[in-house]
C-alpha cells in the first residue's frame, strides 16, 4: 500500500488526494487507471449527467468524477483492509466489530439499510449522512467504505482547499 493514500480522511479525500482535483490531478499523482466506467444518470425528466469511474486494481480503489461538478473528484471507494479511518482498518469486520470500533469516532447518526437483490441477497449500507461517509456489507462483512466531500445547505459539494 502506498503511504500516501493510506488514510481516509473524512470530507477531504485519501491520504494526498484531495476532493476537486481533475482527471489531470489524480493521473498525474496515481499514473492511468486499470479501468474506466462511463454511465449517465437522470438528474430531470429531460436531462442526463455523465459520471466517470476510475478503478486502480492493485490499491483496490476507485475514484469518481461528474459532469455536474465539473468533473472534479467527488467520489473515493476503498476495499482493501490496509485503508484506515481515524487510524483503524475497518474491511473485513464483522458488523458488530465495525459498529464497535467506530465508537467514539463522532461520525454522526447513521441509517441502517437492506439493499439485498437477487444478485447480492445479503447487502446491507450503514450510511452516515453528516460525514458523507457509506460502509457496504456483504454477508455480515463490510467490504467496502465509499465517502465525498462535505456538502453546504444548498447540497453543493464543499470543496476540500
Amino acid at each position: 500500500m502506498k503511504k500516501e493514500i493510506e488514510e481516509i480522511q473524512i470530507g477531504k479525500g485519501l491520504g494526498q488526494i484531495v476532493f476537486g482535483w481533475s482527471r489531470e490531478d489524480l493521473e498525474k499523482f496515481m499514473g492511468k487507471p486499470d479501468e474506466t466506467d462511463d454511465f449517465t444518470y437522470p438528474v430531470s425528466e429531460n436531462a442526463e449527467v455523465g459520471s466517470e469511474s476510475w478503478h486502480y486494481d492493485e490499491y483496490e480503489f476507485s475514484a469518481s468524477f461528474n459532469e455536474e461538478d465539473e468533473w472534479k473528484l467527488g467520489a473515493l471507494a476503498v476495499s482493501s483492509p490496509e485503508f484506515v479511518l481515524k487510524g483503524k482498518k475497518l474491511i473485513g469486520l464483522q458488523k458488530d466489530a465495525f459498529l464497535n470500533a467506530i465508537e467514539g469516532m463522532d461520525l454522526g447518526e447513521y441509517d441502517d439499510e437492506d439493499w439485498s437483490s437477487d444478485e447480492n441477497p445479503d447487502q446491507k449500507l450503514i450510511a452516515f449522512p453528516e460525514t458523507s461517509l457509506n460502509f457496504w456489507f456483504e454477508d455480515d462483512m463490510l467490504t467496502e467504505i465509499q465517502w465525498g466531500p462535505m456538502y453546504d445547505d444548498d447540497d453543493s459539494p464543499i470543496w476540500p482547499e
